[in-house]
C-alpha cells in the first residue's frame, strides 16, 4: 500500500498524475469533507479502490505519516509535505532548537498575557523543561481547536 504514496522519479507529469490520483483518493474517503481522513475512512476507500488493505496495514500507515499526532490523516501528512501545524513550529521556534520556549511563543502570539503562556505551558509542558516540543505544541494546537468547536 504505501509504495505508491513514496514519490516516483518518473518525472513532474508522472508526479502530477499521482498527486492527481491520490488527492481524488483522499477526497473520496474523506467523508465528512473536513479535510481529514479517519483510518477507517482510509481503510474503506484503499479497499474499494481495488487495493486490499488489512486495518493492520492502515494502523502501521497511519503511526508512520500521522505527524501532528491527532490521530487522523490531512492531505499534506499523506503526500509527505509539511503541514501547516509544522510550519507554525518552525516559525515559532526562533533558534531551532525543536523547542518553544516561552519568549518563543510569546513573540508570536503577542496578545496573550504572560499570564496566559505561563497556564498554557503548565497545561501542556509534560516534560516541566519550561518548553515545549513538537509533539506537546501538537497537543495544545489540538486542544485548542477541540475548544473553539
Amino acid at each position: 500500500m504505501s509504495s505508491f504514496f513514496h514519490k516516483s522519479s518518473g518525472g513532474v507529469k508522472e508526479e502530477k498524475r499521482r498527486r492527481t490520483e491520490i488527492r481524488r483518493m483522499f477526497t473520496k474517503a474523506d467523508k465528512n469533507k473536513d479535510g481529514q481522513l479517519t483510518r477507517e475512512e482510509w481503510r474503506q476507500v484503499l479497499n474499494a479502490s481495488g487495493v486490499p488493505t488489512t486495518m493492520e496495514e492502515v494502523e502501521e500507515f497511519f503511526e508512520s505519516m500521522d505527524r501532528d499526532f491527532d490521530g487522523r490523516l490531512s492531505f499534506a501528512e499523506i503526500m509527505g509535505e509539511e503541514t501547516p501545524i509544522e510550519k507554525l513550529f518552525k516559525l515559532m521556534d526562533k533558534n531551532g532548537d525543536g523547542f518553544v520556549s516561552k519568549k518563543e511563543f510569546m513573540k508570536i502570539c503577542k496578545k496573550l498575557s504572560k499570564e496566559q503562556v505561563q497556564i498554557a505551558f503548565l497545561k501542556f509542558d509534560m516534560s516541566g523543561d519550561d518548553r515545549l516540543d513538537y509533539r506537546e505544541f501538537c497537543e495544545m494546537i489540538r486542544k485548542h481547536k477541540e475548544e473553539k468547536k
